[in-house]
């Protein structure tokens, strides 16, 4: 019973955190490996494939826009060359295809970056003892709470769903399979550095989430296996339901909120772990 409500609890915090840039697999890492003592790379693994629940929360809330975008033209278009339709403003491309080239190219992007990173980190992470992780973890949110606070202090004057935004913003993604390394948070902020405004940033940060986990899970249980469990399906059912039922409400507030306070004090208390 008690490891029961140990994954029940990993699945609400899944469900609150996925939407606040203060990354949700770092902190999901310590929990499972100081809490539940799972090894690092289940540990690791667990934290990825538990983004499943809020993947479908967000599929379900973002249903519109995506339906928008997967129509039979914007498709057919996708792969069809025209410089001119690589550079558009701000404001005229959420109905136009070069949005949805925009986001293909970001994702293909971060699977470049992330799937050799990923590899890196998993042979290597079973060598590294618990007080480690979460020292490099703590370091890795000091790195996103930086990010964070100062992109919010500078914009470019012209935001363009260009190939070079595509590029940095697919390469921030990528960066962020490592814990600690917020999605949202780098790729917000990325966004805002590049002048959009903190309401099409976080829009679009999650937009290209939707694939990149889709293809990150699939890949995951390619290379690894099935490595379900009913305690683990528990959480990923509850990180739906949480998820589902708080994504509007704590995007909102992220919005308002300069989250990278918060980055800076879980930061501080995980590598405080490791010296004490």
């Amino acid at each position: 019973m008690n490891e029961i409500i140990s994954y029940i609890i990993i699945g609400i915090l899944q469900g609150v955190v996925e939407w606040l840039p203060i990354s949700s697999q770092g902190n999901l890492m310590i929990y499972l490996s100081n809490i539940l003592n799972l090894s690092s790379q289940l540990s690791l693994n667990y934290s990825i494939l538990l983004h499943t629940g809020t993947l479908l929360a967000a599929i379900v809330y973002f249903y519109k826009e995506i339906k928008s975008l997967l129509t039979f033209k914007n498709i057919s278009l996708l792969f069809k060359y025209n410089f001119k339709l690589l550079k558009i403003k701000e404001n005229t491309l959420e109905k136009d295809f070069s949005y949805l080239r925009f986001i293909f190219i970001t994702v293909i992007v971060t699977l470049l970056v992330s799937g050799p990173i990923y590899f890196l980190i998993s042979d290597g992470i079973n060598n590294f003892n618990i007080l480690l992780i979460n020292l490099i973890i703590g370091l890795l949110l000091f790195i996103t709470g930086f990010l964070i606070f100062f992109s919010r202090k500078i914009f470019s004057k012209k935001p363009i769903f260009s190939i070079k935004n595509s590029f940095l913003l697919g390469l921030f993604q990528g960066f962020s399979i490592l814990p600690g390394l917020s999605r949202s948070g780098l790729t917000t902020s990325l966004l805002l550095f590049r002048g959009f405004n903190p309401e099409n940033a976080f829009k679009i940060s999650f937009l290209i989430s939707i694939p990149t986990i889709f293809i990150g899970e699939i890949a995951l249980l390619v290379f690894n296996g099935l490595f379900f469990s009913p305690y683990i399906l528990i959480s990923i059912v509850v990180s739906f339901i949480v998820g589902y039922f708080t994504i509007d409400l704590l995007i909102k507030f992220a919005k308002k909120i300069n989250f990278s306070y918060f980055c800076f004090i879980l930061g501080a208390i995980y590598i405080l772990t490791y010296f004490i």
